[in-house]
């Protein structure tokens, strides 16, 4: 039986984040804005797509060993049969739709790196209706996935890697360097904030406004530290502060990010 990718919720959403990254990378507000929005309405935590999602998710991101790896097969497609199989269906239709009328049938011909891997997994949770040949050679592709070992740490597996590097190339070709770590975490959280309600990116903002403030009061403290630096640094902290107490927004990532720089700035000087 042929993977029929349309009904297959992980490659939706992957195409979805990736068009969103490329929209954003262009500057296409209008794409952006409308990809935001499908996202929101169909993949909130209140969608029956969005329970899909989490059972693929568990299959793509897991690594077991052999003597356990059957028993979470059975139970992860037991999860997934016990999902309303019709409300899914209506729900990815609705969607389909909306992608047609909005981004184009072209949408669906979105390169995906990992598609092989999304694709094993939704073969395998379909394997039910498929003849006995068919079902074993499905599971065991699954279990191979499963059982493999691999030396690569996926963080964020939601974004493709071709996707995130050029979003972070075109950084690059206009910011002079390559992004520093802090500031790739930054964008890779700023990314993925239109598909959990920008949780992730909350949680890091709390954890990084902090750092940041702590590194800076620690900077302007320094004895070797100019006049000029320390009301530069003054003036950080303020606005560091008031971040704090704001909702975040793009301009709000987009400052921190320079923010960011600036503090490493402080402390090449320092040293």
């Amino acid at each position: 039986m042929k993977h029929n990718k349309k009904r297959n919720t992980a490659f939706l959403y992957e195409c979805l984040i990736k068009e969103l990254t490329l929209a954003i990378v262009r500057k296409n507000e209008t794409m952006k804005q409308d990809i935001i929005n499908i996202i929101r309405e169909h993949f909130n935590r209140h969608t029956i797509l969005h329970e899909d999602l989490q059972i693929y998710n568990q299959l793509l991101e897991t690594k077991l060993t052999g003597d356990i790896a059957g028993r979470f097969m059975y139970e992860i497609r037991r999860d997934w049969e016990t999902l309303s199989r019709k409300k899914v269906f209506n729900s990815q239709t609705a969607l389909i739709k909306q992608i047609n009328e909005t981004l184009g049938a072209e949408f669906f011909g979105s390169f995906v790196d990992n598609y092989k891997d999304i694709a094993t997994v939704g073969s395998f949770l379909q394997s039910a209706s498929l003849k006995a040949k068919q079902r074993i050679v499905s599971e065991d592709r699954m279990f191979q996935m499963l059982t493999s070992e691999t030396n690569e740490t996926k963080v964020f597996k939601h974004i493709d890697n071709l996707t995130y590097n050029t979003f972070v190339n075109k950084f690059n070709e206009t910011y002079e360097h390559t992004l520093r770590d802090e500031q790739r975490l930054l964008l890779t959280n700023f990314i993925i904030s239109f598909s959990d309600n920008g949780l992730g990116l909350k949680c890091f903002m709390n954890e990084e406004l902090g750092r940041l403030k702590k590194e800076m009061t620690s900077l302007i403290e320094a004895n070797n530290v100019s006049e000029k630096y320390k009301e530069r640094g003054g003036k950080v902290l303020s606005k560091l502060e008031e971040f704090s107490k704001t909702p975040i927004n793009e301009e709000m990532v987009k400052d921190v990010f320079y923010i960011q720089d600036l503090i490493a700035e402080f402390s090449r000087n320092e040293d």
